[in-house]
């Protein structure tokens, strides 16, 4: 029996068979390329940050979903000295939100898993590092052709610190995980905040902060309303920042803090309100041999802080009234003073968020100069 060879086969095979099987085989040589060719675009967009470099490991793409994921990326501060990187993450995963679609709207998601950002404070601006005006929006919307309108954080952290000072300093947020939907507006929902964002996460200290956001992204001006709690910190656990920023330190004690702020127009309402709940500022048993004068301004601040507690619960709480506009900030001191004094010698603020300051308030609220 005469045996065809392979190019004979070819020869005699259909032009529309060539045609297919040369698709295919270039579909596969593209693909096997694709994720060489991804991580030379992300290093490229990612060295565009002015002051910044990038790097990133191994990139993989789910043609299925329409999505890729970058691994172990780190973007590190290129003078000064700084080590820690301003943000790293074990993985980003972009991926087009096929749900969307039904929606006549081509929108994609980012999933952060493990990030983490640091800022850095030094004794120079050089060796500080804070990521302003760097342009990570524009970077972040470049490693994707679709408008995000979804974002999520898993296991994420935020650290501050500071190694020049004395003792150094590093408080953070841990353990935190937050989903912000309908950045994009999408789904054109008949809401005057159609976006949102709500995130947990633990301190140092075992305190638990909470934040929700809602916000109108496509208003010309930021337009949002926004809770913040962040209770129980065990304020023994900031000695190293109390002392290094305050020059005291505290025997025991928790913290709390309550914020609601809305903004509209370029104007904004609200308050933040602090509670500090069993209070020792000054241990002389502790500090007395410690330098002379600072031995006297801890107790200056001890003396301040039992004179204002609430005594039958122990109790210091301040709440401070904040508006303005972004170029204005108008905080009322005077009567900040007086709730610190009602609350020092008639009764506590009640460790919980007060009312919900909303946009109306913004718009009802008196003009500031």
């Amino acid at each position: 029996m005469k045996k065809i060879s392979l190019a004979h086969r070819w020869r005699t095979a259909s032009r529309i068979v060539r045609w297919a099987v040369i698709v295919v085989v270039v579909l596969v040589l593209l693909r096997l390329a694709l994720p060489f060719a991804l991580k030379s675009y992300v290093n490229r967009q990612l060295d565009k940050t002015p002051d910044y470099d990038g790097q990133v490991g191994d990139i993989d793409v789910h043609l299925w979903r329409g999505a890729y994921q970058i691994h172990d990326v780190a973007i590190f501060k290129t003078s000064g000295g700084v080590s820690a990187p301003l943000f790293a993450a074990q993985t980003i995963d972009l991926s087009l939100q096929w749900q969307e679609l039904f929606h006549g709207a081509v929108a994609g998601e980012v999933v952060f898993d493990r990030p983490r950002i640091n800022f850095v404070q030094g004794p120079t601006p050089e060796q500080s590092q804070s990521g302003t005006n760097a342009g990570w929006e524009n970077m972040l919307e470049s490693l994707f052709p679709f408008q995000l309108n979804r974002v999520e954080i898993i296991e994420g952290q935020v650290h501050f610190q500071n190694d020049h000072s004395t003792p150094p300093v590093d408080i953070y947020v841990d353990a935190l995980s937050a989903v912000a939907t309908n950045l994009s507006n999408t789904r054109d929902l008949p809401m005057a905040l159609p976006a949102g964002l709500v995130a947990h996460g633990q301190t140092v200290g075992g305190g638990e902060v909470a934040v929700e956001i809602h916000l109108n992204p496509l208003a010309p001006t930021p337009t949002f309303e926004v809770e913040v709690q962040l209770t129980n910190v065990t304020l023994v656990a900031l000695n190293d920042f109390l002392q290094a920023y305050g020059k005291f330190d505290v025997k025991r004690g928790t913290f709390s803090l309550y914020t609601s702020v809305a903004a509209k127009e370029g104007r904004y309402e609200g308050y933040f309100k602090v509670l500090f709940e069993n209070l020792d500022v000054f241990d002389w048993e502790k500090d007395r041999k410690k330098n002379p004068l600072q031995g006297i301004w801890q107790a200056v601040v001890g003396t301040v802080t039992t004179a204002f507690k609430n005594q039958p619960k122990d109790r210091l709480a301040l709440k401070v009234p904040i508006s303005g506009s972004f170029t204005n900030t108008d905080v009322h001191v005077l009567t900040a003073v007086g709730t610190l004094l009602r609350n020092a010698f008639i009764q506590a603020l009640v460790p919980r968020l007060d009312e919900k300051v909303k946009v109306q308030d913004v718009e009802s609220a008196p003009k500031t100069p």
